[in-house]
């Protein structure tokens, strides 16, 4: 991790100045877990939890955008980087586990998930968040609007979480849980 870190400040890709941190260009901040389960479990309480998912779709497509408009961001690069800084975050171990260019879809696993840890036992996927900004992510990379469930969790109480990526029309949404995964809530 202090490679990476290393890495992104050579290169001036890491910046910290009073009151601000910029990584690729772009504004971070460090939030605690423990504030993005707290969000969630409010809004499961009005059903509206997926609302995470959708809005880190977004932002991770974005953000991933700006990097490759800015830097000329590859496949690989994204390959390289993105699970470093998943790592970096604290949010876990991502590994992209098996890749179908040609369907544009992919398995991805994320060992230690704090989210998961942190939101405790659950009869369904919890890890919205990543699922989200990983999906915007491979959206950059293929040039199209993906989707993305969580096939296992750590929460359900899985050794790992694992994600599928790809176009939504390749899903089975006459399945229940698909389908719940990828249901937009109503506001």
């Amino acid at each position: 991790m202090l490679k990476t870190v290393t890495e992104l400040m050579l290169h001036h890709q890491l910046v910290f100045e009073e009151g601000r941190i910029n990584l690729f260009g772009m504004p971070i901040s460090m939030v605690s877990p423990y504030f993005v389960v707290e969000l969630q479990k409010e809004l499961e309480k009005k059903n509206l939890d997926n609302l995470i998912y959708f809005v880190a779709r977004n932002f991770g497509k974005h953000w991933f955008n700006s990097m490759g408009d800015s830097y000329g961001l590859k496949m690989k690069d994204v390959m390289k980087w993105g699970p470093n800084i998943i790592s970096l975050a604290g949010w876990g171990k991502v590994t992209v586990r098996k890749k179908k260019d040609s369907e544009k879809s992919l398995f991805v696993t994320l060992e230690k998930s704090v989210n998961s840890e942190i939101y405790g036992k659950s009869s369904k996927a919890v890890d919205h968040l990543f699922r989200g900004l990983v999906c915007g992510a491979w959206s950059y990379v293929y040039g199209e609007d993906l989707d993305a469930i969580e096939t296992k969790c750590r929460a359900k109480g899985d050794k790992i979480c694992e994600f599928v990526i790809m176009p939504k029309k390749n899903f089975d949404l006459t399945n229940a849980e698909i389908k719940r995964q990828l249901l937009l809530p109503n506001l």
